[in-house]
C-alpha cells in the first residue's frame, strides 16, 4: 500500500501549499489513528480503592470496622512485589497493611479521621489518599 499523496494544483502558491498541508495532516491522522487506538486499548487500568466503611460523617461503635475495596492492585508484602495500604488515624503515623480485611480499630469515643493510601512495593503512593471523618459513639 502506498502512502504517497499528490498535492492539488492551484493557481496561487499559497492556496496550493495550504491545500497540500491540509491533505497531508488528514492523511497523517488516518495513518496514525489505528496505532493510537491500539495503544489506548492496551493500557493497564490504574489501581484504585474506595473506603467502604466507615463512611464520612458516620456514627459508629468501637471497635470500628474498616472496609476498603481495592481495584486493579494485589495487596500483599512489598518484598513479594505486591502493593499495600498505608492507614493513618487522626493524622498519626501511617501503618502499612499487607492483608485484607483490615483489622477493626479500637478507638475512644469522639470524632476521628481515617486516611488511607494505596502504595506500591517501593512504598510510593499509587493514588491520592482518601480521608473520612466519623464519630465513635460513647
Amino acid at each position: 500500500m502506498k502512502y504517497f499523496h499528490q498535492c492539488p494544483q492551484s493557481k496561487t502558491k499559497l492556496v496550493r501549499t495550504l491545500a497540500c498541508l491540509g491533505s497531508a495532516i488528514a492523511l497523517a491522522l488516518v495513518i496514525g489513528a489505528p496505532a493510537l487506538a491500539k495503544d489506548a486499548g492496551s493500557a493497564t487500568p490504574a489501581p484504585s480503592f474506595q473506603i467502604e466503611s466507615p463512611t464520612s460523617a458516620a456514627s459508629v461503635a468501637s471497635p470500628v470496622s474498616v472496609a476498603i475495596l481495592v481495584h486493579d492492585a494485589s495487596i500483599g508484602r512489598p518484598e513479594d512485589g505486591l502493593d499495600h495500604l498505608h492507614i493513618s488515624v487522626d493524622h498519626g503515623d501511617a501503618v502499612p497493611v499487607y492483608k485484607m480485611p483490615v483489622a477493626p480499630l479500637k478507638l475512644a469515643p469522639g470524632q476521628h479521621t481515617l486516611e488511607v493510601e494505596l502504595a506500591g512495593p517501593d512504598h510510593q503512593p499509587l493514588t491520592a489518599p482518601q480521608v473520612v471523618t466519623f464519630t465513635v459513639k460513647p
